[in-house]
């Protein structure tokens, strides 16, 4: 209900935002001071307006893009570039907000997940395939450049939204909640399965959310102090001799969650200043370098840095190293482990193999269709008592044939102490069974659970699944 409350409220305020009286080249609007003129007024006009860029958020102003400087002006979801050097239509473009968006957000898109060559609605240009539940807005929307305002070409839908740069992921939206979300070159799509189409594909506010960033840049003229993400006060130890490291949020609550490496250099019970300071970060799949930064007159530095899709219940590593002016080398090391309440993983993908039987026996249910690579799942995804019991399943498919003989273990990850369960070994039609007490789980919180196959030539595959409880009777 709250959500079919919203919409009708946005689409009551959608209703009530119209162009305002302006000459025949500009177009304003009551609900913000700046208007739309000459050839962005035309532009915004001829391809969507309101609907697809939304209301201007700025006066139209030269600016810096890349080595460039053009005319621009941001949008609630776009930024209008001029580029006079081209011909019509093409002399306005659309900036890349999405690409922008993950920048800010300290996400290097090109070290995402890639798709399957095989997909549907795969280009190879970034790797990525659009996700089935948006191909259908992706195609139908664009900019008119052909003259045929029945259909849109491929081309058109391109000049709008971009090509794909991530799979589609579960994410954060601005509501708090999670969502299925994908992201491409100029757009952040969202799938609310909870409206009705066409509104179920929603599009993010990256114009809003770029010029706010561009706002509080530390490039900005006249804005001389750098711009902390979250600061390094909560968490911080008492000063102490040597090199110390902290992180401001130890328990991030959900992920793409700002957060920082805090670091402090004494020696000779004096602070050192001018320190050049370096984090590395070891994740559950991958490892991150951040920095540099220099300490300050206290000997302090601050590195911000985003946590991405950092796995809930795994603790991150953070070495620093400290680089006195003298040349001294100092290391400490801290870490943080997030404590996600929602988060789905990601489910499996993949052609459908028909050859393959599904698992029969405890593991038939909830099994997901057999696909090239590890699986697992849990027979209760939703227990309803905390002293109930469960079955983790795994199944190992390469090279389109079942794996006998795999050895499965997997790692729960629990609220307040992780629990092991295994080993198990797979049968020949490539499944394991390993049955696990609830124990208590916390109610509404998510468990993760990474589970390992090792293969008989000595292969690992390793694959996620989790389990949700709920308990009718929990305060």
């Amino acid at each position: 209900m709250r959500r079919w409350l919203v919409l009708i409220c946005f689409f009551s305020l959608f209703a009530s935002v119209a162009p305002a009286q302006a000459a025949s080249n500009e177009i304003c609007f009551q609900q913000v001071p700046d208007c739309l003129t000459f050839r962005f007024a035309s532009f915004w006009r001829d391809n969507g307006g309101l609907a697809v860029f939304g209301l201007p958020l700025s006066p139209a102003k030269n600016e810096q893009v890349g080595d460039q400087k053009y005319k621009v002006q941001y949008l609630e979801r776009a930024r209008f570039e001029l580029h006079k050097e081209n011909a019509k239509p093409y002399d306005v473009l659309l900036g890349r907000l999405g690409v922008d968006a993950l920048v800010a957000q300290g996400r290097d898109w090109q070290t995402f997940p890639k798709a399957d060559p095989a997909a549907a609605h795969y280009f190879a240009q970034t790797g990525h395939a659009i996700a089935p539940q948006f191909w259908g807005f992706w195609s139908r929307n664009g900019l008119e450049f052909d003259g045929n305002k029945r259909g849109k070409s491929l081309p058109e839908s391109l000049a709008l939204f971009g090509y794909p740069i991530s799979e589609p992921q579960m994410e954060q939206a601005a509501d708090g909640q999670m969502y299925l979300t994908q992201w491409f070159e100029r757009a952040k799509f969202e799938y609310h399965p909870e409206n009705k189409a066409p509104y179920d594909v929603l599009l993010g506010r990256l114009g809003a959310d770029v010029y706010a960033a561009a706002q509080q840049s530390p490039n900005k003229p006249g804005n001389n102090t750098p711009a902390k993400v979250i600061g390094c006060a909560p968490n911080a130890p008492d000063a102490a001799e040597g090199a110390q490291a902290w992180v401001a949020d130890a328990e991030p609550q959900a992920p793409g969650t700002a957060n920082a490496v805090c670091a402090r250099l004494i020696v000779n019970g004096a602070p050192v200043a001018g320190a050049e300071v370096k984090a590395h970060a070891r994740y559950s799949d991958a490892e991150f370098t951040y920095g540099p930064a220099t300490t300050g007159a206290d000997g302090q530095a601050q590195i911000d840095f985003n946590i991405d899709k950092a796995k809930n219940r795994f603790v991150v590593v953070i070495d620093v190293t400290f680089t006195a002016p003298d040349g001294r080398t100092f290391t400490a090391s801290t870490n943080f482990r997030p404590h996600y309440a929602y988060a789905d993983p990601p489910q499996p993908s993949g052609d459908i193999l028909p050859n393959i039987p599904m698992p029969t026996g405890g593991c038939a249910l909830n099994a997901p269709q057999p696909t090239e690579g590890a699986h697992a799942w849990v027979t209760v995804t939703q227990p309803a008592d905390p002293n109930q019991f469960s079955s983790i399943c795994a199944r190992l498919i390469v090279n389109g044939a079942p794996v006998a003989g795999a050895e499965v273990n997997a790692i729960a990850y629990r609220y307040g102490k992780d629990a092991y369960y295994g080993p198990a070994t797979t049968g020949a039609d490539g499944v394991a069974e390993i049955g696990f007490p609830i124990d208590g789980a916390k109610d509404r919180y998510t468990v993760y659970i990474d589970v390992s196959l090792k293969a008989p030539d000595g292969k690992t595959y390793v694959t996620t699944t989790y389990y949700r409880p709920k308990y009718p009777n929990a305060q």
